[in-house]
């Protein structure tokens, strides 16, 4: 069989199952692909009970490094067809999700590569999932949690230049329309969450582009706040965006030392 070739981009990100919390783990260059790739059609799942989850079902620093271990252990079980997409610690348990296109085999291997793991045991199951649901609909983040993958990059990089990410400060957000009455309409949305407006217009074409092409409209706002506290701010302004048929791009600041 023919060999994947799968993007690695893996992100990390709190979630929500059953209205409860779960810390996911999800190669999100999957979802650069074509898929569902054509012959994997089943999803082995493998879990683990946790020895001592902490009070949110999550893992300990200790216990998650065992993990980690156990993880590198399984690895050689994989053929080069096999690849995993993600890993759900919730609840006190903890499981890897691979799609294959030998499902029965690597099932048979990863029970094998616990031989001489005598400290877990593995619940190891085989399911059909020919149009990957299990990657789209339970591991992929939804819009909100996606902003959080992404707030939370800008959160490393802002604490990485020496930022107190915890000072308030103004925080710029941009979103964008296809048109005027659009844009205005989220203004006075903005507007009422407590935003200023810094910027609203027409985007005009570069010198050598189409003049004649409709780029939009571009709104930028802004509002006093924290790098910490970032998250229900841009969860808000997503809602905005989803209501009047725009898109929202993200924020940026300045860093306080």
């Amino acid at each position: 069989m023919q060999k994947t070739e799968i993007p690695e981009n893996w992100a990390v990100y709190i979630g929500r199952v059953e209205d409860k919390p779960a810390v996911f783990r999800v190669n999100l260059g999957i979802g650069e692909t074509d898929s569902p790739i054509e012959g994997y059609t089943q999803c082995v799942r493998l879990n683990l009970v946790l020895k001592a989850p902490d009070e949110y079902g999550f893992t300990t620093d200790e216990e998650r490094e065992r993990l980690y271990n156990i993880e590198d252990i399984i690895m050689p079980s994989l053929k080069e067809t096999d690849f995993l997409a993600g890993v759900v610690t919730y609840q006190g348990n903890t499981t890897w999700f691979y799609y294959t296109q030998e499902a029965p085999l690597l099932a048979v291997n990863i029970e094998k590569a616990f031989t001489n793991i005598t400290d877990y045991e593995p619940e190891i199951r085989i399911v059909d999932d020919p149009n990957w649901e299990i990657y789209s609909d339970y591991l992929y983040p939804n819009i909100y949690e996606h902003q959080s993958i992404k707030n939370s990059a800008v959160r490393r990089h802002c604490e990485q230049s020496g930022d107190h990410t915890d000072q308030e400060r103004p925080i710029d957000h941009w979103l964008y329309f296809n048109t005027e009455k659009d844009m205005a309409e989220a203004i006075d949305k903005v507007k009422a969450l407590g935003y200023e407006i810094q910027e609203s217009r027409k985007i005009e074409p570069e010198e050598g582009d189409d003049p004649n092409e409709d780029l939009g409209y571009q709104l930028i706002i802004t509002k006093v706040n924290t790098v910490e506290a970032i998250d229900p701010d841009t969860w808000d302004l997503i809602d905005v965006a989803l209501d009047t048929n725009g898109q929202y791009d993200g924020w940026e600041t300045v860093l306080v030392k």
